[in-house]
């Protein structure tokens, strides 16, 4: 007998892994329409400039070029770019295509639509610019000075400016026995999916339609985004997301597709964009980029009695409009508190604009910039103290009775248990074992270090004043033949929900999963919903797929009740059939595909749906958060996550002192998002983080110059990790049921990236103790860590 393939907690394989990893996934750039033009972007060589004149006359005479547009000319088709989010910051007025002033390197001039891409590029280098150069502002330093302004009409480069204080924290210090002080930096990387970005963008003069499809993780919110940009009715676009090659927050805006939309609107043709990796690097989003000053205050059990965090972030050109990062700074300035619980809390943001590319989410979205100097500081008081970091951790984190647990800065977090967390983690990574070989490998002049770090994830964001607040639908259809489609605007980005939505369907339909099909990625299909981000797939997504079966096998246990003539409270879904509870009689059973062609096909709906039904089998629910609060509390406080996954991180790593080499032999995670859904999809999304924050750790940093160019424009000299670099990854789970979703699920697609910098960075600096070595500044090069271990071979000699 085939087993029926239903429930939770199971580790299915994914059903879309087979498609992709046959070739048969469908990306758009597997596309190609009739007629369809090829589009090139002129983008500028300068980081900040005035554009005084361009020249496309060379360009327009080559043949097969169909147009050239310059930015000048491309604001008969368009307003400026549309806000995404906007909290506390000054937004920008910026364009698809740069007019009057340039403000970064890779910023778009011009574009050159042609017969195909090869023409299109060499159009391109035909175009003469005559640009004015203006002094560039690269670093914090730089946008701190007068010297130029981004935007004259501000008077200042600074876009977002936020303070909170919670309790008198001058006198917390005063009080306190032990106050530390450091100051913590991140480098600036981006997300590099697999897939750049690709735009087709396809007018009907006649309908006055516009098909747009493109590598997005939220359709609908790139329809509105285009609606609101290009002043278009918002029922005339359709946006299309066929297979999209990975996402991590990096395809959540609209500024490039907007340019294909203008050029296929001008043309009425079909017109395709394809993001060549430079182009990738230069204006795709990129993160962090930070300086971190954080003072702590300690009383004599080594309790935390205040927390102080002054945040410097360099946005780049901006974040608000190209896309959505500038909001990312107050998620930290929230977030700080992080684990722990804090009695007083003083908090300031200050973000600038500078000449660096656009500032965006980017597997973290703030949550990292809050973990990333508090997990350090842990570590570093605990070595001032000379305590264990693990016993400093365990005085000062939230325990698991004070659920929900109200952090000082506003947020709730709805439940956790950080000290089974700790315990499982130092179990299963064998720390008592793993100190005592540290000891052991040091006599053979071999070095060894473990890291530890506590995670955070706020997951479920719902985000007053832009296009990532907080709601979702989903719709739940049963087929004539008793299959079933669930319809959401929740994008696959690699994330297996073709698999997890599925078995939420299945548990309440009690089903096969295979008899379940994920409709999603087209706006004029599934109903108006946000799409991934900040992990809000099991928060709200999951919740509202949910939330829609329920309803509708509620409804089709009405039906068979009035069909089979017994009273629906003593009817349950089994197995494809819904029958009388305990009867194995065939007259007591109906099939879900007898019933749904009784309904739809023979005899048909007349005398087979009891009164007060409709006949359409198929329900949507569109869930909301009942924890978020917009309104601010006295304090100026709101909530706007929903679920807060936890977990502890223990990275083992060994240094070549030789060579400054770092090895990750192994990550050890305890992790809870609540309820389980399919715990090898949660294992591989932890994986995926843990990549993400080594390669932040050890080898990714976006490295501007002096005049703000971007010097690794590719993967040969930008480094990302490879399966050489990641190592052995060990998840272990408790499951603390979140009580604000129905099924008490929690995000958790951000997990790992949060908390492994720390974690390695924690595990270098205990590799690396003998020689004295702080860690402050990353990524760490093995320039870098040899530095530190000369210097710290120099202090010891100087001493003796």
């Amino acid at each position: 007998m085939t087993e029926t393939k239903t429930g939770l907690g199971v580790s299915y394989k994914r059903k879309e892994d087979p498609r992709l990893l046959t070739g048969y996934g469908r990306f758009t750039d597997d596309i190609e329409l009739k007629g369809m033009l090829h589009l090139a972007i002129l983008r500028s060589p300068h980081a900040h400039a005035y554009i005084r004149n361009i020249d496309t006359s060379q360009a327009q005479k080559l043949p097969g070029v169909v147009a050239v547009l310059t930015g000048e000319e491309s604001l008969k088709y368009t307003g400026r770019l549309a806000t995404t989010i906007d909290i506390f910051n000054k937004v920008p007025e910026v364009y698809p295509i740069a007019h009057r002033k340039v403000r970064f390197v890779g910023e778009a001039v011009a574009v050159v639509a042609a017969v195909d891409r090869y023409i299109a590029e060499d159009a391109v280098d035909l175009i003469q610019v005559d640009y004015e150069p203006l002094p560039a502002v690269v670093t914090i330093e730089d946008a701190l000075k007068p010297a130029a302004l981004l935007y004259e009409e501000w008077g200042d480069n600074i876009q977002q400016d936020w303070k909170s204080t919670i309790g008198d924290i001058e006198e917390a210090f005063k009080n306190s026995a032990y106050v530390f002080e450091e100051t913590i930096t991140h480098s600036r990387y981006t997300g590099t999916p697999i897939e750049s970005r690709v735009c087709i963008a396809d007018y009907n003069p006649g309908s006055r339609k516009l098909t747009v499809t493109c590598s997005t993780q939220a359709p609908h919110q790139v329809r509105t985004l285009i609606a609101q940009t290009l002043k278009m009715p918002e029922h005339h676009i359709r946006v299309i997301a066929p297979d999209v090659g990975a996402g991590y927050g990096t395809k959540l805006q609209a500024d490039a597709e907007i340019i294909v939309c203008i050029m296929a609107r001008k043309l009425g043709k079909p017109v395709k964009w394809t993001e060549d990796r430079v182009e990738n690097m230069l204006s795709g989003m990129q993160s962090r980029d930070y300086s971190c000053t954080i003072k702590i205050g300690l009383d004599q059990d080594y309790r935390i009695t205040g927390l102080q965090a002054k945040l410097l972030a360099n946005i780049g050109m901006d974040g608000t409009c190209h896309g959505p990062g500038t909001p990312a700074l107050l998620v930290a300035g929230s977030y700080f508190p992080g684990a722990y619980k804090i009695p007083v809390y003083d908090v300031e943001v200050l973000g600038v604009v500078s000449n660096k590319g656009p500032y965006g989410a980017h597997r973290g979205y703030g949550k990292d910039i809050a973990s990333y100097p508090v997990e350090r500081m842990m570590d570093m008081v605990a070595q001032c103290l000379k305590i264990s970091p693990i016993e400093l951790r365990n005085r000062n984190f939230i325990t698991k009775d004070e659920y929900p647990y109200r952090n000082i800065a506003g947020p709730i977090y709805d439940s956790g248990d950080f000290d089974q967390l700790m315990r499982l983690a130092l179990e299963k990574a064998g720390y008592d074992r793993l100190k005592e070989r540290q000891k052991e490998l040091r006599k053979q002049g071999k070095y060894i270090g473990i890291g530890i770090s506590a995670m955070l994830e706020p997951s479920g964001a719902a985000v007053f004043n832009g296009i990532f607040n907080g709601f979702q639908a989903a719709t739940v259809r049963m087929t004539p033949e008793g299959g079933f489609q669930i319809l959401t605007s929740h994008q696959n980005i690699g994330q297996g929900v073709e698999t997890t939505l599925p078995q939420i369907v299945s548990d309440i339909m009690k089903v096969d999963i295979d008899h379940i099909t994920f409709l999603y990625g087209d706006t004029d299909v599934t109903p108006y919903g946000l799409g991934p981000f900040s992990s809000r797939g099991a928060t709200f997504t999951v919740s509202a797929v949910h939330e829609a079966a329920k309803l509708l096998r509620d409804k089709l246990i009405k039906i068979a009740g009035h069909l089979l003539r017994i009273d629906p409270s003593e009817l349950e879904m089994d197995n494809g059939f819904i029958r009388k509870r305990g009867s194995s009689a065939q007259e007591e059973s109906i099939r879900l595909k007898d019933l749904g062609n009784k309904i739809h096909l023979w005899p048909g709906p007349y005398g087979t749906i009891p009164e007060g039904l409709d006949v359409n089998l198929e329900c949507t629910y569109t869930w909301t958060s009942p924890s978020v609060t917009w309104e601010p509390d006295e304090n100026g406080r709101v909530n706007l996550y929903t679920t807060h996954p936890t977990g502890v991180f223990i990275a083992v790593v060994e240094v070549d002192v030789q060579t400054g080499q770092i090895k990750i032999e192994k990550f050890v995670v305890s992790h809870d998002c609540g309820t389980i859904i399919n715990p090898m999809i949660i294992n591989g999304q932890i994986a995926g983080g843990i990549a993400h924050g080594i390669g932040g750790a050890l080898m990714e940093d976006l490295a501007y110059d002096s005049s703000g160019s971007l010097v690794n424009l590719d993967f040969q000299t930008y480094l990302c990790p490879t399966a050489m670099e990641v190592p052995v990854i060990e998840s272990h789970h408790i499951q603390c049921p979140s009580p604000f979703t129905p099924l008490g699920t929690k995000g958790m697609g951000e997990g790992g990236a949060i908390p492994s910098p720390a974690a390695v960075a924690n595990a270098v600096e205990d590799a690396l103790e003998p020689f004295g070595v702080r860690v402050k500044n990353l990524p760490l090069s093995p320039e870098k860590v040899l530095q530190w271990i000369k210097r710290g071979e120099r202090n010891a000699y100087a001493k003796s």
